[in-house]
């Protein structure tokens, strides 16, 4: 049987990538898909076959990096995300009208805008967590919070372990009214830790804090893959010589010193480098380069990262995540509060190492990555972790949950 699933996430990579290749298998099954976000991925989204519906953002406007480092005020970012929320909102009910979706699946980033509207037109929900799931054993704000980055052994879920904190009061504050102009009757606490019935992770169970802890409501995909034809084409070096990739994501990519310091790390490794710029920095402000260093505004990561000896990342969970499952070691770079959570995760399970923004010379790189390439064992403990992101299930895993949980709410 057709359904219409309605899909809601803000026009950030990181966000949308890991729902692409679901949306795609669902349009193939016969199921029509309208997918909400900014303009910034709309030709990412309609290659899957989606109808896509814009909405005007302020999210990818914004200085995302500097909001989600901002020590200042910790609420701007979470704050944002609330007004994006709201825009997306109006925007899905003004354009669908009585068209009512089968299912609202949504962002985590947008949990509020998600829950909103599958309460006011009555239909199931799923919440897609790209990141670090949360229950009663693990928080993902908590470890982000915390001076010790650990989010172990708290209240996560509720809203108690961080009322104390006068940013999250302010947070709180503006998602009550939020749900006043909703008209949604409910404490604010209980819908900030609401868990829907069917919550997909796109990490498998093995990489997560606390994995065992998490019940039938939470289903462990793993990263769900496929084409990305829209970010171009990638070829392996005819030199033969180890392949190591270098990115920071689109959120953090600003920090144009990094670059400089890879250059000069890797100018005489016996390596061809990869190293994905962004739009907005010039590679000829890294002055002459020798053919070993490869200099790309974006290239798709999953045609490289099979070829790769190690991926040099900021940490964001997708760009982990699709190295683990090509069997890449990772060398985190932490540059922001989550990443250091998978930065430290990665340490833990012993999958590659993590150095502190303030640790990285050029040397230290450049002996870092010498090191993790040569490392057998964190090979091996790579390779497992593949085959669990491989027995997770993926893109197939994740199409049936949604199937499924629209099969039982009818």
């Amino acid at each position: 049987m057709s359904n219409h699933f309605l899909f809601l996430s803000v026009p950030d990579r990181g966000h949308v990538f890991p729902h692409l290749a679901v949306v795609k298998e669902l349009v193939q099954r016969g199921h029509r898909v309208t997918y909400v976000s900014g303009d910034e991925v709309a030709g990412a989204v309609r290659s899957t076959g989606a109808d896509f519906l814009p909405y005007k953002s302020a999210y990818r406007s914004a200085d995302v990096y500097r909001l989600v480092t901002a020590e200042d005020d910790p609420s701007t970012f979470p704050r944002l995300l609330l007004a994006e929320g709201r825009v997306m909102l109006d925007t899905a009910r003004a354009s669908l009208g009585t068209d009512v979706p089968d299912l609202v699946v949504y962002d985590l980033a947008v949990f509020h805008a998600g829950r909103a509207l599958a309460l006011a037109w009555g239909k199931p929900a799923i919440r897609l967590i790209p990141t670090f799931a949360t229950n009663e054993h693990y928080s993902d704000v908590q470890a982000m919070v915390s001076p010790e980055g650990r989010g172990a052994g708290g209240a996560p879920a509720g809203a108690a372990s961080l009322s104390a904190l006068p940013w999250f009061r302010e947070v709180m504050a503006e998602l009550a009214r939020f749900l006043d102009e909703q008209g949604i009757d409910m404490p604010v606490e209980k819908f900030w830790s609401y868990v829907e019935e069917r919550n997909i992770v796109h990490l498998p169970r093995a990489f997560q804090y606390a994995g065992d802890t998490f019940d039938e409501r939470f289903v462990f995909v793993g990263p769900c893959l496929g084409e990305r034809r829209f970010l171009g084409e990638w070829t392996p070096p005819a030199c033969g010589l180890p392949v190591v990739l270098v990115s920071l994501g689109t959120v953090c990519n600003a920090r144009h010193s990094f670059f400089h310091l890879c250059v000069e790390a890797f100018r005489d490794v016996p390596a061809h480098v990869v190293m994905t710029l962004g739009r907005e920095f010039d590679p000829a402000g890294l002055g002459p380069l020798p053919p070993t260093i490869e200099m790309r505004e974006w290239v798709p990561h999953l045609s490289v990262l099979p070829h790769a000896r190690a991926f040099v990342t900021h940490g964001g969970m997708g760009s982990v995540m699709e190295s683990l499952s090509s069997g890449c070691p990772v060398l985190v770079v932490p540059l922001t509060a989550d990443a250091r959570s998978t930065g430290r995760r990665v340490a833990e399970l012993g999958l590659g190492r993590t150095m502190r923004e303030e640790e990285v010379t050029a040397q230290a790189l450049r002996e870092t990555v010498l090191d993790l390439m040569a490392d057998e064992a964190v090979a091996g403990r790579v390779g497992e972790m593949r085959q669990h992101c491989f027995e997770a299930g993926g893109t197939r895993m994740a199409a049936d949950a949604v199937e499924a949980h629209v099969g039982r709410a009818r």
